[in-house]
C-alpha cells in the first residue's frame, strides 16, 4: 500500500509523539491548568473529530489534539496524586520498605510506602543508623512517628531535586531518630496489586543476592554482578561507577534491551524446536516479565519486556516485525500507565538507543564493503561496531545534557563489556538453576567473580587512558533538541542526496 510519506508507516509513533507533547505541556502547566480543563479539552477534541468526519485533514488534526490532551490529562492526574498536602505536625504512621537500604555515614536511606492511609504515600526516608536500621530490607514493616516534609532542593545545588522526586512519585521525605520507630508486621491491604507484587519480587531479589554472597562473591565484583543480573546498584562504589561512565560501558549495568534480549535468546535456545508453540512463547514471556518484576520494574526493562512480548505475538502470527512500530507500542504502553516515566533518564536513553539502532544500524553496517562482510569474523565485529555506533549516536546528546560528558573510547569498552555481560548473564542463570548443588554453585560463583573482575579491570583500564572522555559539556534543552533535529535532517536527507548524485552520474 502506498503511503503519503515514511512517517505514515509508523502510526503508533505519531500517537506517541503527540502524547509526549501532552505530557510536557501537562507538567509545565501543572498548577495553572487543572485536570478538569484538560479533560474538557479531550472531550471537545473527540466530539469535534466525530463531527468533522468528512474533512480528513481537520479530523486528523483533532485526533492528534485529543492525544495531546490525553497526555496532559493523565500527567496532571498523576501529579495531583503525588503533590498532596501534608500535616505540619509530627504524625504516626505505618510503612513498608520498598527498596534496598543505602548506608551513608550515620544514616540509612531507603524508600518507603506509608500504608495506613486511604491512599498510600511514597516517601524518601533517612533513618539514624543502628543495628535495627541496618537490618531493614525490602518488605520490612515499621511503625513510626515523624514529620513528613515536602521534597526540597539542596542548598547551593543547581539540580532540581524536589522536581525529580515529584516526577518519580515521592510525596514526602522524613528523618527518623532511633526512638522514633520500631519494626512490626503491618497490613498491605491498601496497596495496589502491582505494589504488593513488586514487594514480593524485591524480597526474592534480596534472597537471590544473598546466594551470591554465600558463594564468596563480595566487593565490587558482587556490586557489578548484582547490578547486571538483579538491577541492584546500591553497592556500586562511586569510583567504579565513574569508570563505567567514562569508558562508555555504563549501559551494561542498567537492565535494558541488552540484558532481556540475552535472556530471551537463552530461552529460545532451550525450546528451539518448538519456538512457534503458543505454550512455549507464553512461558518465555512469563519468564521475562518475572525477571523484570525481580529487578524492580525499571522503565527501561519494562519497555524491553513489552517489545519482547510484541515480538512473541508477531512470531506466533508469522508476520514481519516492524521494529519501530514495536518500539512505539512499548513506549505507549509504559507512558499510558505512568506518563511521568518520560522524565526518567533510563527510559529516555533506552528508548532513544533502540530507535537509533533500528534507524541507523543498516546505514553503518552497509558502509563496510560487501566482500568484507562475507568474512564471518569481520561481519561479527562490524555488526557489534555498527550497533555501538548507532546507539552512541542516539544517547550521546542525552549523556552530554544530563552528565556533561562524552566517552571517546566506547567502542573499545564495548568489545569486552558486551561479550562479558552475555557470559555473566548465562552464568548467573546457571548459578541459580543449580542452587540444589552447593559445590557446583560455589565453583560457578568463582568463575562469575573472575569474569566480572576481568571486565572491571578492563573498563578501569579504558577509563584511565588519556582523553577517555570529554567532560564539562554544557547544553540546554533547546540545544539538545537542535542536535536531534540536525541528526534526523541528515538521516531523512541522505536518500535525496544519493538520488541526486545517482541522477548526476547518469547524466
Amino acid at each position: 500500500m502506498k503511503v503519503n510519506g515514511r512517517i505514515q508507516l509508523y502510526p503508533i509513533l505519531r500517537v506517541v509523539i503527540f502524547f509526549i507533547i501532552g505530557i510536557v505541556l501537562g507538567t509545565e502547566s501543572f498548577g495553572m491548568i487543572p485536570f478538569a480543563w484538560w479533560f474538557a479539552a479531550l472531550l471537545l477534541s473527540l466530539v469535534a473529530a466525530y463531527v468533522f468526519d468528512r474533512h480528513a485533514i481537520t479530523q486528523t488534526v483533532l485526533i492528534f489534539t485529543a492525544y495531546t490532551c490525553l497526555g496532559g490529562c493523565l500527567t496532571v492526574r498523576e501529579l495531583d496524586s503525588v503533590d498532596i498536602s501534608l500535616p505540619e505536625d509530627e504524625v504516626c504512621f505505618e510503612a513498608v520498605v520498598v527498596s534496598p537500604t543505602v548506608i551513608t555515614g550515620k544514616v540509612v536511606r531507603c524508600d518507603m510506602i506509608i500504608t495506613d492511609r486511604h491512599k498510600p504515600i511514597k516517601i524518601k526516608a533517612s533513618i539514624f543508623r543502628d543495628n535495627r536500621s541496618e537490618a531493614l530490607k525490602p518488605g520490612s514493616g515499621i511503625r513510626a512517628k515523624g514529620i513528613l516534609r515536602k521534597p526540597a532542593n539542596f542548598a547551593g545545588s543547581t539540580f532540581d531535586y524536589s522536581r525529580y522526586l515529584l516526577y518519580h512519585g515521592y510525596s514526602a521525605t522524613t528523618f527518623l531518630y532511633i526512638n522514633d520507630w520500631h519494626s512490626d508486621r503491618i497490613s498491605l491491604r491498601n496497596l495496589s496489586s502491582i505494589d504488593r507484587t513488586k514487594i514480593m519480587a524485591l524480597k526474592l531479589r534480596d534472597k537471590l543476592s544473598r546466594h551470591f554472597k554465600a558463594s564468596g562473591i563480595s566487593g565490587q565484583g558482587y556490586a557489578v554482578l548484582a547490578a547486571m543480573v538483579l538491577g541492584e546498584r546500591v553497592s556500586m562504589s562511586k569510583a567504579m561507577t565513574d569508570d563505567y561512565s567514562v569508558s562508555g560501558a555504563l549501559h551494561v549495568l542498567s537492565l535494558s534491551g541488552l540484558h532481556l534480549g540475552i535472556i530471551y535468546s537463552m530461552l529460545l535456545l532451550l525450546f528451539f524446536r518448538r519456538r512457534q508453540s503458543v505454550i512455549v512463547q507464553v512461558l518465555i514471556v512469563c519468564a521475562v516479565w518475572t525477571y523484570v518484576f525481580i529487578a524492580g520494574l525499571p522503565a527501561s526493562a519494562v519497555r524491553s519486556a513489552v517489545m519482547l512480548t510484541v515480538n512473541s505475538l508477531v512470531c506466533l502470527l508469522n508476520r514481519d516485525n516492524i521494529s519501530l512500530n514495536v518500539l512505539s507500542v512499548a513506549a505507549w504502553s509504559v507512558l499510558i500507565a505512568h506518563p511521568l516515566d518520560f522524565y526518567d533518564v533510563g527510559f529516555q536513553m533506552s528508548f532513544v538507543s533502540v530507535m537509533f539502532i533500528i534507524l541507523f544500524y543498516p546505514i553503518f553496517y552497509n558502509v563496510m564493503p560487501e566482500r568484507l562482510r562475507g568474512v564471518p569474523t569481520v561481519r561479527i565485529v562490524w555488526q557489534m561496531c555498527s550497533v555501538s555506533i548507532a546507539a552512541q549516536l542516539g544517547v550521546a546528546p542525552l549523556v552530554a545534557f544530563y552528565f556533561s560528558r562524552f566517552s571517546c573510547y566506547f567502542l573499545l569498552a564495548n568489545f569486552v563489556a558486551i561479550p562479558a555481560s552475555s557470559i555473566i548473564l548465562y552464568g548467573a542463570a546457571t548459578f541459580f538453576a543449580f542452587a540444589w548443588l552447593p559445590w557446583f554453585q560455589d565453583m560457578l560463583g568463582t568463575v562469575l567473580l573472575k569474569t566480572v573482575d576481568i571486565m572491571n579491570a578492563y573498563v578501569s583500564f579504558i577509563a584511565a587512558l588519556p582523553g577517555a572522555s570529554i567532560d564539562g559539556i554544557k547544553i540546554n534543552v533547546v540545544q539538545l533538541l537542535m542536535v536531534y533535529v540536525i541528526i534526523f535532517s541528515v538521516y531523512f536527507g541522505l536518500p535525496y542526496v544519493r538520488k541526486m548524485c545517482w541522477t548526476h552520474r547518469r547524466v
